[in-house]
């Protein structure tokens, strides 16, 4: 039998204050994927920064190729073949595809960078992950889900022996996905050691033969994938039988407060029109690129709209801009709470009152003081931890940053709230959390419009779910038709569907 990839002996990493890796063991196969589950702040990414070189003062022992190591730096790591790709990208926006691809090793003849050879090899790192793109292409050109691949076929070139991904899909369409499964089997084919870290279940099933648990820095257990059911894999990340996700809630819908007519954004999405009631929430389905965020933007109208109409309450929205639509009772949760959500050098108390600031100014004096009772209660409601007010957002865990966002929102008691990826990256607890809230909220008459490429997510909370596909509002499922079979379909342009 050959030697393990990667063996961990009672590896524990300590942090002021806290133990966030306990006495861990923890082994990868060559040729095997290894899923690593965990909540936010279980430890398990403080654990593979570990792995990747991130830290010099761990104990325990690491062996790689049953060899005993040192990963005390990221250069010692990716000398000794490992590589991760983190959820956060790490491609530098204003450099080029391929300067991004190769950088550290461009290619040199004659003490000059070799720029045929260096497009060419950019090319064929594009392909493996199945993006057909210039090399000369400048990052800050591309979309998010396309930046993540190149994040992959950027570690790919290194021709790691152990490969650590971070939530690789977070951001990825169902045939991005597809795509990056495909490349993974071939990987693990030839021998390649992956380690995955991801909260969605499904995708384990699919994609990983052994699966470990963490909890409060220390490992559960580890599991042949065939013996996990997503049910016992759930109970222990959270210590106990699981919670329903999707919590049930009085659904009675009162007058129309949302209502959007032929709105039209040239490029993106063409003669929209939708209604949500008070206390209904309408979630909107729909491939990757069919315009779901781009209309929930122009709604709110932080991106323009060039035809159509918006009504709040059966008045005519007067709003030019995202501040004037706040004002009116819009709020727009973002898909990407790092650069456009949180301001993460701030504190939580700051964050959360960042879009009540007006409320609680006189003369133009902004008084944090007077909103300390909206924060205890946001923090209490949403469940924050550490309930620190005074904490900055960037030491928080992915999920308690996304309820941070959620009850920076909330706090603005909006009239419409519109979600886009509301539990994008966060583990399982925390979905119930915010799955609770957006209930809570629509109880007590929010009109609520959800996007979510997390079909049980959309199926789940959504009184009905409309499907947009190639910018058009093609049709709508009902509570009593909707399925994520149904919606996939759908959005394929397949199925049957009842008029808007």
């Amino acid at each position: 039998m050959p030697p393990l990839a990667l063996q961990l002996r009672s590896v524990s990493k300590r942090y002021p204050g806290m133990l966030a890796v306990d006495a861990v063991d923890f082994d990868v196969r060559p040729g095997e994927v290894h899923a690593l589950l965990g909540e936010n702040g279980a430890g398990k990414s403080t654990l593979v920064s570990l792995i990747a070189g991130s830290f010099s003062d761990y104990t325990g022992e690491v062996l790689i190729g049953g060899e005993a190591v040192t990963l005390h730096t990221p250069a010692a790591a990716k000398a000794l073949g490992i590589e991760m790709i983190h959820q956060e990208l790490s491609l530098a926006p204003p450099l080029s595809l391929a300067e991004n691809l190769l950088a550290g090793r461009l290619p040199v003849n004659q003490g000059f960078v070799d720029r045929r050879a260096l497009r060419d090899e950019a090319a064929r790192l594009l392909s493996l992950v199945g993006l057909d793109l210039n090399p000369d292409t400048l990052v800050e050109e591309i979309s998010q889900p396309q930046a993540q691949l190149v994040e992959i076929a950027k570690a790919l070139g290194n021709r790691p022996k152990i490969l650590i991904m971070d939530e690789p899909t977070s951001s990825l369409s169902r045939e991005e996905v597809a795509q990056l499964f495909r490349l993974v089997k071939e990987l693990r084919a030839s021998g390649l050691a992956v380690i995955y870290i991801s909260h969605h279940l499904p995708e384990l099933a699919e994609i990983a033969d052994r699966v470990t648990v963490m909890r409060d820095g220390k490992k559960v257990n580890t599991l042949e994938m065939a013996d996990a059911s997503p049910e016992r894999l759930v109970e222990m990340m959270v210590g106990g039988a699981a919670t329903a996700l999707y919590p049930h809630r009085h659904r009675v819908h009162g007058a129309e407060r949302l209502r959007v007519e032929d709105l039209s954004r040239i490029g993106f999405f063409h003669d929209v029109s939708l209604t949500v009631r008070a206390g209904e929430i309408v979630g909107i389905g729909g491939l990757s690129g069919a315009g779901r965020s781009e209309l929930a933007r122009s709604i709110c109208r932080i991106d323009p709209i060039d035809r159509g109409r918006i009504e709040i309450d059966g008045a005519p929205s007067r709003a030019k801009s995202y501040g004037q639509a706040i004002r009116e009772g819009f709020a727009y949760l973002t898909e990407d709470r790092k650069s456009q959500g949180l301001a993460l050098r701030l504190s939580v108390a700051d964050n959360i009152l960042g879009g009540v600031i007006g409320r609680h100014s006189r003369f133009g004096a902004y008084s944090p003081q007077r909103g300390r009772g909206i924060v205890h209660d946001m923090i209490a409601a949403l469940q924050v931890q550490p309930p620190d007010a005074a904490r900055e957002v960037g030491g928080f865990s992915g999920g308690n940053q996304q309820k941070v966002l959620l009850a920076k929102w909330l706090a603005t008691k909006p009239k419409i709230l519109i979600l886009d990826e509301p539990t994008r990256g966060v583990d399982v607890a925390a979905k119930a959390v915010i799955h609770q809230a957006i209930a809570e909220a629509a109880e007590q008459g929010v009109a609520v419009l959800l996007i979510s490429s997390d079909l049980p997510e959309l199926v789940g909370l959504s009184d009905k779910v409309l499907i947009l596909r190639k910018g058009r509002l093609i049709g709508r499922l009902n509570k009593d038709d909707c399925s994520g079979q149904a919606v996939l379909l759908a959005a394929n342009g397949q199925g049957a569907l009842s008029p808007v």
